[in-house]
């Protein structure tokens, strides 16, 4: 996978599993009376899930970056 395709995909990893990390604490906190207590511990295990690929879509960033010889933020 070239470096300019990489830092796409990592991008747009990281967006979409912000958006979705961010559904996902919106119905367990602010909506937590509208669903089972099991639905609810599952949102909240999500939320655990969807920060790690968070994280590890930053690190394929990262080294995108440093394949394109870009300065890593």
């Amino acid at each position: 996978m070239t470096g300019q395709r990489l830092l796409r995909a990592a991008n747009t990893s990281m967006g979409v599993t912000f958006g979705l990390f961010c559904g996902a604490a919106f119905m367990a906190w602010g909506m937590e009376g509208a669903f089972t207590l099991m639905t609810t511990a599952i949102l909240h295990l999500s939320q655990i899930v969807l920060a790690g690929l968070f994280k590890l879509s930053y690190v394929f960033r990262l080294i995108a970056q440093s394949q394109l010889g870009q300065r890593l933020r």
